[in-house]
């Protein structure tokens, strides 16, 4: 073993202190993780670890940070619901390049990636939920909690009240689009959009009988219009006699409005009684 001479001295190796959660930290981390919805983002956002977030949340003086990020997670939610619906319904740019240039931009769809996403915060949401209303509470006045934790004031008052929320008296702070509706709408503007790029005569009107419109779906409307079978004069009539039929009156009673005229002709485009 080697010795060291009093020539010699020892040197002490003295790492950095580890960075603390300040105040000011817990309330940028907690208004990050309501925009993205990821701890990991949130926490470099900060210069902190996803880790080190982990810990303050499971101490006793991380209970009102624990709350807030609950709260954070449902409004992430909120915002991937309105980010999933928006490039869902109108996609995005990307570039196109062919051997190493630039030649264009095409829209890209990826519904399945976002809602993929979306469902991963509608778990967390989930979660959220399992605790009662405290969670949807603290959603419910989430500006003010981040303001508070942000300035180290004690929200154990405010934690209380949270904790006291009856059943019927907080609505959920939610109001994005859940999964099945967003799909229906996705569903039905493609349809429109295959619809609309179809010639008429090609359009299929196997389904499309007068007698039964009463029962139609919106989309059935559609091809409706597009295939021309409007344009004929007698097929109000029959729609008329259809919605009679189920109990559908319109007022007046006057199918004028629905039918083309005589001085338009047969194929002048007629809009849907819908």
């Amino acid at each position: 073993m080697t010795q060291l001479s009093p020539e010699q001295p020892a040197t002490e190796t003295l790492s950095a202190p580890a960075p603390r959660w300040t105040p000011e930290k817990q309330g940028r981390f907690l208004e990050a993780l309501a925009r993205c919805g990821s701890v990991k983002a949130a926490a470099a956002f900060v210069g902190m670890s996803r880790e080190s977030a982990h810990r303050l949340r499971r101490r006793d003086e991380g209970r009102a940070f624990s709350r807030a990020w609950d709260a954070a997670l449902i409004h992430a939610r909120d915002v991937y619901a309105e980010e999933v619906l928006e490039k869902g319904l109108n996609g995005w740019a990307e570039t196109v390049w062919y051997h190493g240039e630039e030649v264009g931009e095409r829209q890209r769809f990826s519904v399945p990636l976002l809602l993929a996403a979306l469902a991963r915060l509608d778990a967390k949401a989930d979660e959220c939920d399992l605790a009662g209303n405290p969670a949807r509470a603290a959603a419910a006045e989430f500006d003010e909690m981040v303001e508070a934790i942000s300035q180290g004031r004690d929200c154990t008052a405010m934690l209380e009240e949270q904790d006291q929320a009856g059943e019927p008296d907080i609505e959920p702070p939610f109001t994005g689009i859940h999964n099945d509706s967003l799909m229906q709408r996705l569903r039905e503007k493609q349809e429109r959009e295959q619809i609309a790029a179809t010639a008429p005569e090609d359009i299929d009107i196997s389904d499309l009988d007068p007698d039964d419109a009463a029962d139609w779906g919106e989309m059935q409307w559609e091809r409706a219009i597009r295939s021309g079978i409007s344009d004929d004069p007698d097929f109000w009539t029959r729609v008329r006699a259809s919605e009679a039929a189920a109990g559908i009156v319109h007022d007046g009673d006057d199918i004028s409005g629905f039918m083309p005229s005589d001085s338009m002709g047969a194929t002048s485009p007629q809009a849907s009684p819908l």
